[in-house]
């Protein structure tokens, strides 16, 4: 009994620290999550400023933000990768059909950064949780003082769902909300301002 009372301790000391991820934030607008510590290897998704990331490990100037998981390999390619390789080799991270997420380190902070938000009042405080409101304060507070005027939208309707929302559909640059108690999806291009 003894045995297993000191095993147990002992790998609570010196094994399960090894495993202890280390939470961190990203500190740039997007940072790819890569098959690989390489700007080489494939991306499979992204995360966005003030997300947060666990890092298990770093090795050369990257983080590893995932533990390792099967690739989805098909006919030799990744069902996983979104851009750059997809091929389901040892050069693009993936071993025996499983590969880890890697962020670059320098993208990543041991405290999470400001919220660019914080002490926003009036019309910028009702957009203040938009993605990106840090790059587009200005825009997105234009466009909602124009919903807002024109009664398509209410702040009612900006509080309910913290302002604008970057499309992942709709192209750079554009985001959107929801109006009318949640059944008007209104869309704004941050570059030309027009609101659709």
């Amino acid at each position: 009994m003894k045995v297993h009372f000191f095993a147990v301790i002992l790998f609570f000391m010196i094994i399960a620290p090894v495993f202890a991820d280390t939470q961190m934030w990203v500190a740039v607008d997007i940072a790819n999550r890569r098959t690989c510590p390489s700007t080489d290897c494939g991306v499979v998704g992204k995360l966005f400023f003030r997300e947060s990331a666990k890092v298990a490990e770093t090795v050369n100037g990257w983080a590893r933000v995932s533990r390792y998981y099967d690739a989805a390999c098909s006919g030799g390619r990744s069902a996983y990768v979104e851009a750059g390789r997809m091929d389901c080799t040892s050069q693009n991270g993936i071993n025996d059909g499983q590969f880890a997420e890697w962020i670059r380190l320098d993208m990543l902070a041991q405290s999470r950064p400001a919220d660019p938000g914080a002490g926003a009042t009036g019309t910028a405080k009702l957009v203040a949780q938009s993605d990106d409101f840090h790059r587009y304060l200005s825009e997105f507070v234009t466009a909602a003082e124009t919903l807002l005027v024109s009664g398509r939208c209410s702040a009612k309707d900006f509080a309910s769902v913290g302002g604008f929302i970057k499309s992942t559909s709709k192209g750079p640059g554009v985001y959107f909300t929801y109006c009318g108690g949640g059944s008007d999806q209104v869309y704004l291009d941050v570059t030309t301002g027009k609101i659709r």
